[in-house]
């Protein structure tokens, strides 16, 4: 019989065979598999050579009238299933009803100001807080919880007695994830005028002005008219000064490919795409420089001080010399001016690929914004993400998001923007916070507390959207996870970067 009926990954039920007192039968077991929360389909097989015996003992599950009957099976293995760990629901709504950050790629426009990009944590972790206003339990509390933080997922299963009690176990399965740190850069100090634009969605920032290469005239912006006026002026890009002045000469610019091309890859990152016509957006856009040169090792030294950075992308831009304008007199109309090149150097607080360079350029009045000689930097798979306070370092998830914790999950929260597992923390903290609130306010002796937490980076068809978190009430090792994402329509959402965090002092829920 086992080779005939089939469920999930093509896992055979096996046939116990008779009870040698009552000549009954004892019915069929299946191996229960490790991620029981994954969903499976069913695939039963009539088999006219089958005993009689055991033809008989496949129709006395409940419901099952036929062997055809697929979804009868289904329904009379519900029981079953309800007796397993209850996974935890990937919030799809959440990533797609989250706000876009404010900024999500570099702007082709000239701003007057440069932004730090320092996270404000003391605004970040109140808005933080102030967002958690319900309590959040676990099925599996107290000393039963603390119990599997020694556990692996099988031996979990194993202590439940798989499906229901009755069905077999599998063997543990062990990883030996390893990760390394990139070295960071020392502080880089810059005489070259640069522009930044520091997204704001997830995470606070900080501004400051940045001063001027020389000492400007009254009433201007480094020596410029302000650059957002009509027409105005705008700072001329280091690059060459293409002739003739079309998108096409520009595009096809042998230089630009050159250097591109050329280019050495900084120690520490992998080129992922190379020689584009197009620059990286998304949701962790952190901000931007624009260089003197096609300077890779200065633009990785950007990100290498640069909190929350693990990628960069550097890429020549076809930009106007004025501000275009469509005014009422000649002094404001300026609908195609002459073009500029600039060297631009963005950072990115997730991995990027070639899927995520989709930004070719766009239209500003008459003249037209183009991109070429883009190349792509990762360090994330290298990079081990902050230790965050009161929790010890991470450890590092190789096959996805925590999956098998159903029992111990106690809610999630996704954060557009970089990834950034401080958002995770002090969600986990303001959590427990909470439920300890909740618990004096009924005379409890105990609560729920969050003993730990799974960050990662979500990714919408190749784009960075953001930290999804986590928290359950024990430690899980990373063998527990096995979520790598889903589908939904045409939208494919990936997981990646993906780490657990868990209290140093786990919290017994005890009031002391």
């Amino acid at each position: 019989i086992a080779p005939h009926l089939n469920i999930g990954n093509g896992e055979p039920w096996r046939y116990l065979g008779q009870n040698s007192n009552t000549s009954q039968d004892k019915g069929y077991i299946r191996q229960v598999f490790p991620r029981v929360h994954e969903p499976f389909f069913l695939s039963i097989t009539p088999q006219p050579s089958l005993p009689q015996q055991q033809q008989k003992a496949l129709h006395r599950f409940p419901g099952i009238t036929s062997m055809r009957s697929n979804i009868a099976f289904a329904a009379a293995l519900a029981h079953i299933a309800a007796a397993a760990p209850a996974p935890q629901q990937f919030d799809l709504a959440a990533v797609l009803n989250a706000p876009s950050p404010t900024n999500t790629a570099p702007p082709t426009t000239a701003v007057a100001t440069s932004s730090s990009t320092s996270v404000n944590s003391a605004s970040l972790a109140q808005s933080i807080s102030a967002a958690i206003n319900t309590e959040a339990s676990a099925s599996v509390t107290g000393a039963s919880a603390s119990a599997a933080s020694t556990e692996q997922p099988s031996s979990a299963l194993e202590k439940r007695g798989g499906w229901g009690g009755w069905g077999e176990t599998t063997k543990k399965v062990t990883s030996s994830a390893k990760s390394t740190t990139s070295s960071v850069a020392k502080p880089v100090t810059s005489s070259t005028p640069s522009t930044t634009s520091v997204q704001t969605t997830g995470t606070a920032t900080t501004s400051s002005s940045t001063s001027c290469p020389t000492t400007p005239e009254d009433g201007t912006y480094c020596g410029f008219i302000n650059p957002e006026d009509p027409c105005a002026v705008q700072p001329d890009g280091y690059g060459p000064k293409v002739s003739p002045d079309t998108v096409e000469a520009f595009k096809s610019y042998s230089e630009f490919h050159q250097q591109a091309q050329n280019a050495e890859t900084p120690s520490g990152y992998e080129q992922v795409f190379q020689d584009l016509d197009a620059s990286v957006s998304g949701n962790s856009y952190i901000t931007f420089y624009t260089l003197e040169s096609y300077d890779v090792a200065g633009c990785a030294a950007y990100c290498d001080n640069t909190d929350l950075c693990t990628a960069f992308n550097i890429y020549i831009e076809r930009d106007p010399s004025l501000n275009p304008t469509k005014g009422d007199n000649e002094s404001t109309y300026c609908p195609n001016p002459s073009s500029i090149t600039n060297y631009k150097c963005s950072l990115w607080g997730s991995d990027i690929d070639e899927e995520s360079a989709t930004n070719t350029g766009d239209n500003r009045e008459d003249f037209q914004t183009v991109v070429v000689g883009s190349n792509g930097y990762d360090k994330t798979n290298n990079t081990t993400p902050p230790d965050q306070d009161g929790w010890d370092k991470p450890e590092k998830c190789d096959n996805g998001a925590i999956s098998g914790g159903g029992n111990y999950w106690m809610g999630s929260h996704f954060y557009p923007g970089p990834y950034n597992p401080f958002n995770c923390a002090h969600y986990a903290q303001a959590q427990t916070e909470k439920n300890k609130e909740g618990a004096r306010s009924k005379g409890a002796k105990s609560y729920t507390p969050v003993n730990m937490f799974n960050s990662y980076m979500v990714h919408r068809n190749g784009k960075a959207q953001g930290t999804y978190c986590q928290i359950f009430d024990t430690h899980l090792s990373p063998e527990w996870a096995g979520f790598k994402g889903t589908h939904s329509g045409r939208d494919r959402f990936d997981v990646k970067n993906s780490w657990t965090y868990s209290l140093k002092n786990l919290d017994d829920g005890k009031f002391h």
